[in-house]
């Protein structure tokens, strides 16, 4: 009896309670809360809002649930039947229930529900901002963080975006801008690609969400770009036209630092009022005062030292040593060494292999980049040496391998800025070959792999290119243009660059840093060595009668080589003198009848297309191009030569040839006015370069581009808006995914 009268009577509370408004409240605030909490998750990061704001909004919402209950309870109606002694008994109750101890009661609940709140937080938002910040592992203080938490292991930054809009496209690197934040995290800097021949330099504010500043334009002949802010965060340093360059940050006038000296496509350093940069003449290091000055080599000028070039240098707190990449050469950068330079004594000791672009973080970390992703390793600052595994920290962001470039940035605080995407140097990644005829008409030949380098057969049936393996490597194939097949002709893995031989029985082609060799085309034969080098020798062009014209060394020169001649016990190849620093895209190419060079040269602060005899290369010199241009091509048997601005857009020119010489040779070359065949752009860099061929049987042109490339207008204005991702408290992260060895 007992019990069915005590079930009897929670059954009739339980129905009491079902119609009071603290059920209600209960369900319709829990249910209302819920949703809010989604929407502040998924809305706010989108105007890239502090994280204090989603973390009040969710406080508040928390503080008053209990504030609603006390309210809901305050104002119950109870029941009025007059013979429900229980239900009087409830009124007299409310009823005698003093203001003082409603708010007492109201005020403890609402303490202990908002402290129950406030470290709820954290995990709501995956975050960890309440408790101590990062320590810096290197020195070991006594307040380290102690990763063996679960929470501390796998803990991820706050992550937003920022969006800087069409940033354009880089010619030859192929990237989308250069970024750069300041020390204090207060200022970030990017470059806009505004087409032809130059960039725009733009500082962003990054506690506005829409104050930007335009710095000034820089010409990106020889190199620009590059960003890089002082020490004291008053300077932005750049490169303009190959020229070390700076501005302060609030504006003004830009400085040149030096013009006498072309700077590598690489970072540099600066500090204690000296510029630390790679000398594109040699690729060495060199310090140099922003006062001006003569520049200082850093390094040691050993064999071994002068043989591999070394870019962007990153100085190390206390200013004695730097970070430096080494490579083979300046376009083989991405499969370097992270190295490490002693100011002092120019010593210089390994560090990471296979890896480039180093910083070192204040968390006592080295960040590099390997693979389009971004890494870290433990670094003991004070012993100079690793002290932990490697580990990948931000996987697919932008980088070009063969310079090295990638889109990020740390601040001292702990900010990362990076943009994501691909390699787009190196193997240049998967793109397509694709047919444009007059009327830009398109039709796609093949995909799906990674090609470079094109050179299309006498008899224009086939078509030679560089195939990038997975792991980086190269070699030569052969696309047949009729059957549609693809067949390898060489295995070595360090192939690349080939040329058809006049007959078209053989593919001369550049062999690893280890000179020219030559395979029959059809696959037939063992390759052979033409000429041995010391250095990466690339052939562009072969004349009617074989002689070959390659560049090699640094800086580039041009020499030309008979095919009849090579291969032999003593093989002398004999300099073009054609310009004093030939770009490495200088696309040198012979008209069908021998009598005409072609070529890129930058002698104006503009790449042009020139034209010279040959091989009587003195007897001329006239200008081609009217606007920045390169990879010129001869049709076959018209007047008329073929070159690709470097603001996009193929352009054809008429020429007529002069009276002959005393000795029977053409005197001169006159050009008529430049005419815009088609406005689509190769996909250009020094993975692809040549990208582009002509076919007089089929008067069109085959280019390498991107995979759909034009197919949507609207998915590529999508795709053309540049976004980058900021992660807040990142030195935390790197800790997690990066611990060092224990002691």
């Amino acid at each position: 009896m007992v019990w069915e009268s005590w079930g009897a009577k929670m059954n009739s509370q339980w129905e009491k309670f079902k119609q009071s408004n603290i059920a209600k409240i209960v369900v319709g605030y829990s249910l209302v809360a819920w949703v809010l909490i989604q929407l502040i998750e998924a809305v706010l990061p989108t105007f890239e809002t502090p994280l204090w704001v989603a973390q009040t909004l969710t406080f508040l919402l928390i503080l008053g649930f209990p504030v609603a209950l006390l309210a809901g309870w305050a104002f119950q109606k109870m029941p009025t039947a007059a013979n429900n002694q229980e239900a009087r008994s409830a009124a007299n109750y409310a009823n005698k229930a003093s203001r003082k101890t409603l708010l007492s009661i109201g005020a403890v609940a609402c303490l202990v529900v908002g402290l129950f709140g406030f470290y709820l937080m954290p995990f709501i938002f995956d975050q960890n901002a309440f408790r101590e910040g990062p320590v810096n592992t290197a020195t070991g203080d006594s307040d380290a963080v102690d990763l063996s938490e679960p929470d501390l292991r796998n803990y991820r930054g706050y992550r937003a975006s920022i969006m800087l809009g069409a940033t354009g496209l880089r010619t030859l690197h192929n990237t989308r801008t250069d970024i750069a934040i300041s020390n204090d995290g207060r200022s970030l800097a990017y470059v806009n690609n505004v087409g032809g021949s130059f960039q725009e330099i733009v500082i962003k504010d990054t506690t506005s969400a829409s104050a930007t500043r335009l710095l000034g334009r820089v010409s990106t002949t020889q190199g620009s770009g590059l960003l890089f802010f002082s020490q004291d965060d008053e300077w932005l340093h750049f490169i303009d036209a190959g020229n070390l360059s700076r501005v302060r940050v609030e504006g003004g006038a830009f400085q040149v630092i030096s013009s006498e000296i072309t700077v590598a496509r690489s970072g540099y350093a600066s500090f204690d009022e000296k510029i630390i940069f790679t000398n594109a003449a040699d690729g060495q290091l060199y310090s140099l005062p922003v006062a001006g000055g003569q520049p200082q080599l850093l390094q040691n000028s050993s064999a071994d030292s002068t043989s591999r070039t070394y870019t962007w240098p990153r100085v190390l707190p206390g200013n004695d040593h730097l970070l430096i990449t080494s490579s083979e050469s300046a376009t083989q950068v991405g499969i370097g060494n992270v190295e490490l330079l002693d100011l002092e004594t120019g010593e210089i000791t390994t560090l990471i292999q296979t890896a480039s672009n180093a910083t070192y973080l204040p968390t006592g970390h080295i960040a590099f980049v390997r693979d389009a992703s971004l890494w870290a390793v433990p670094f003991d600052l004070e012993n100079l040496e690793i002290t932990g595994p490697q580990a990948p920290v931000i996987q697919g962001i932008e980088t070009n391998s063969s310079y090295g470039h990638a889109a990020y940035s740390v601040s001292q605080e702990g900010r990362l800025f990076y943009l994501t995407g691909t390699d787009r140097g190196g193997n240049s990644g998967q793109n397509q070959i694709t047919w444009v005829d007059r009327d830009e008409a398109i039709e796609t030949e093949t995909q799906d792999r990674a090609f470079g380098h094109m050179s299309l057969s006498p008899s224009e049936e086939q078509l030679a290119i560089t195939v990038y393996a997975d792991n980086g490597g190269s070699d030569i194939w052969v696309w047949d243009l009729d059957r549609k097949t693809l067949g390898r002709r060489t295995f070595e893995g360090t192939s690349s660059h080939s040329i058809w031989s006049p007959d078209g029985r053989e593919l001369i082609y550049s062999y690893a840093n280890e000179g020219l060799r030559a395979v029959a085309s059809d696959g037939t034969e063992q390759p052979v060595t033409l000429i041995a080098t010391s250095t990466k020798a690339i052939p562009t062009t072969i004349s009617p009668n074989g002689e070959i014209v390659f560049g090699m060394g640094a800086p580039l020169k041009l020499y030309k080589l008979s095919l009849g001649e090579a291969g032999g016990q003593e093989v002398v190849a004999t300099e073009l003198p054609v310009a004093l620093n030939p770009p490495l895209w200088h696309g040198s190419q012979i008209s069908s009848d021998g009598n005409w060079l072609a070529y890129v040269s930058i002698e104006t602060g503009e790449n042009q297309v020139y034209i010279r005899p040959f091989p009587n290369i003195n007897d001329g010199k006239w200008q081609a191009s009217t606007t920045a241009s390169m990879q010129p091509i001869w049709h076959p048997s018209k007047n008329e030569l073929f070159y690709e601005a470097m603001g996009g857009g193929l352009y054809s020119i008429g020429y007529e040839i002069g009276a002959p010489n005393e000795d029977g040779r053409p005197g001169a070359i006159n050009f008529g006015v430049p005419q815009e065949i088609f406005a689509r752009q190769s996909m250009r860099n020094p993975a692809t370069i040549p990208a582009m061929e002509y076919s007089e049987s089929q008067d069109r042109f085959l280019i390498i581009e991107p995979i759909g490339a034009g197919t949507n207008a609207e998915d590529e204005i999508l795709q053309a808006q540049t976004n980058l991702v900021v992660v807040d408290n990142w030195l935390r992260e790197v800790e997690s995914l990066a611990p060092a060895d224990p002691l």
